[in-house]
């Protein structure tokens, strides 16, 4: 098995914590009428930090995989991949795996809600940066400096009047049709950009450094757990907590 950074893992353990409490917040609000707006207020800076974070670890973990698939930092370790070109396909095929996933449920919430279906998710975002990162790879802690514009660039797209969309094929970039709802939407542009910080950040602090994975007690590998099955818990925690709440 891999040797793991527990600090990472303990972070996305306490993402999915905020995941998990405010879409029981947004479940409550919009499918049982309690009287209260996730939205706005407190409630929006959850959400917003709660993605963040996720994509900060995106933009983290992925500069880390790579740097094990193409180098060998530990003693006796070799690299998992001979060519940079066998990473690209590694890549490659991890992003479309997501995209996949991603895909599904764009296929699930439309037939469960058609006017507010997810058709550009997060998990799309994920998907589709991972197949992108590898291009980006080479330009280490500059990945802030090409961010900050993505950012800047997507916090205000929606103050582009003369940009007047009538179709989705635009939803990636950031660009979507007027009267567009969806209970799921990040695109490229701002969210690319928070991953490029966070590749920017594995960089800095993981790769330039020769940081190693060091050994850790048992109560922070129970607490770090959950963060190992980040995709599989993404994937299953909404029908369960919808579940438990129409039983309660």
């Amino acid at each position: 098995m891999k040797p793991r950074f527990a600090e990472i893992d303990l972070l996305r353990t306490l993402a999915i914590i905020m995941m998990v409490v405010y879409h029981c917040a947004y479940d409550l609000a919009f499918f049982y009428d309690f009287n209260f707006d996730p939205l706005v207020g407190g409630w929006k800076l959850l959400q917003l930090s709660t993605a963040i974070l996720f994509l900060l670890l995106v933009g983290i973990s992925f500069v880390i995989s790579w740097d094990r698939t193409t180098q060998a930092r530990l003693p006796r370790e070799v690299p998992q991949s001979g060519t940079k070109w066998g990473a690209l396909f590694k890549y490659l095929k991890r992003g479309l795996t997501i995209l996949a996933l991603g895909m599904l449920i764009t296929i699930v919430t439309y037939f469960w809600d058609p006017d507010t279906y997810i058709r550009f998710g997060i998990l799309h975002l994920i998907g589709v940066s991972v197949i992108l990162l590898p291009f980006f790879r080479r330009f280490r802690e500059w990945n802030i400096l090409i961010a900050l514009p993505i950012i800047i660039l997507g916090i205000n797209i929606n103050h582009f009047s003369l940009l007047t969309i009538h179709y989705s094929l635009f939803l990636p970039f950031g660009f979507p049709p007027s009267n567009f709802i969806s209970i799921d939407y990040f695109p490229l542009f701002p969210w690319f950009g928070v991953i490029l910080i966070g590749l920017a950040l594995g960089d800095f602090f993981y790769i330039r450094t020769k940081r190693i994975p060091k050994s850790t007690n048992k109560f922070i590998r129970l607490l770090s757990m959950p963060g190992k099955h980040t995709l599989v818990i993404y994937l299953v925690h909404q029908p369960i907590i919808l579940c438990i709440l129409s039983i309660l």
